[in-house]
């Protein structure tokens, strides 16, 4: 296969979203759903809920208009009493109790004198009927419109009140990351990142990890776990260079070698046995930006989502272009509606991972793509 060096993430992009497997679904009890979960569909709703009518004021329930009647009984929370409630009878309610069928007026307490079982009906004009009609919130054979969608957290709130539903969500992918660099095995001043960063932005993204691990530069021991390791993607940080520690991929029958735009330039990707086999270089703005953009991307391919990335003009930002030799992502802060661009856009400031929140994609045209970054 043909050796590609590309310089658009999104020809990259394009090109290893040809090997997403085949969306794949399971059943879930509503209970077990949560907000990261993406919905293909939910049950129709069984029965009315609530299944019966229900107060919604304290008081005393009543199915004529009068000034007097007698008190025959108390109505129950979470048990259905059927009274046979007649003219001129009443029965004591409080707020979302089940109620009979019959009851026509809730007079609220108010309005009400009472004397021993008599209850006395002062000034009420029962405009109001203070009544909760039965599938006031979801109705019998009804179904809720949360289709190829994930969930707000107000949609959560209310579909787990619901008992005995099921829902169909499509499975997350599966990812194995392999972390490399022998100086993170050693006494070192700080501790590997980039493969826990990518690590917590799946989970954050609802995906499966396989398999998390670090290992130093040695060819042979990162082969076997390539070999070892069963995932949708094998992702390698690092052991992308030229160094006799370097991973060798003559036989590896590259599909993409290297990316050649800022950050991100040693990056190689070829695709086996249904695996997808990406390497991100060991700097850690580079893993951060392809984490950011390029994984980001392919999640929302695989479960159909659009692509919300906008774009602005060049002549809007305070920033020189000229300068760019090459296809570029920069490091920006919105604040107050405007974009700065950072002025040291060198691949080793880590500073600009913790002071960004936007990511402009300059791709040596009039206008920059916009991409939010999630944290």
């Amino acid at each position: 296969m043909e050796k590609i060096t590309l310089d658009d993430i999104s020809q990259v992009i394009k090109k290893i979203s040809k090997n997403l497997p085949k969306r794949d679904f399971t059943t879930i009890s509503i209970n077990q759903l949560n907000t990261k979960h993406f919905i293909k569909s939910i049950e129709r709703i069984k029965v009315n809920i609530p299944p019966y009518n229900q107060s919604s004021m304290d008081g005393f329930g009543v199915i004529n208009k009068s000034k007097r009647y007698k008190n025959i009984g108390t109505t129950s929370l979470n048990k259905y009493i059927d009274y046979k409630v007649q003219k001129n009878q009443c029965i004591e309610v409080k707020t979302g109790s089940l109620i009979p069928q019959s009851i026509k007026y809730i007079i609220p307490l108010e309005y009400i004198f009472k004397n021993k079982n008599e209850i006395h009906c002062i000034n009420y004009s029962f405009k109001e009927k203070f009544i909760r009609l039965q599938g006031h919130i979801f109705k019998k054979n009804t179904s809720i419109s949360k289709r190829n969608s994930y969930l707000s957290y107000k949609d959560l709130s209310a579909i787990k009140s619901l008992k005995n539903l099921k829902s169909k969500i499509q499975k997350p992918l599966t990812f194995s990351i392999i972390s490399t660099g022998s100086e993170f095995t050693k006494d070192h001043f700080i501790k590997p990142t980039n493969g826990e960063y990518l690590k917590d932005f799946l989970l954050e993204n609802n995906q499966k990890i396989n398999n998390f691990i670090h290992i130093k530069d040695d060819f042979k021991l990162l082969n076997k776990y390539l070999n070892k390791f069963k995932s949708n993607f094998i992702i390698v940080i690092g052991g992308t260079g030229k160094s006799k520690d370097d991973f060798k991929f003559d036989d590896k029958n590259l599909i993409i070698n290297g990316i050649n735009l800022k950050p991100g330039r040693p990056f190689k990707y070829f695709y086996k046995n249904n695996t997808n086999y990406i390497f991100f270089p060991g700097n850690p703005c580079s893993s951060f930006v392809l984490t950011n953009v390029l994984i980001k991307e392919l999640i929302d391919k695989y479960f159909g989502i659009k692509s919300n990335i906008n774009e602005i003009n060049i002549s809007k930002l305070d920033y020189n272009f000229n300068k760019l030799k090459r296809k570029t992502f920069l490091f920006a802060l919105k604040d107050k509606g405007a974009f700065k661009i950072f002025k040291n856009q060198e691949s080793s400031n880590l500073a600009n991972i913790l002071n960004s929140n936007y990511l402009l994609y300059y791709n040596q045209t009039k206008k920059v793509k916009v991409y939010r970054l999630n944290d």
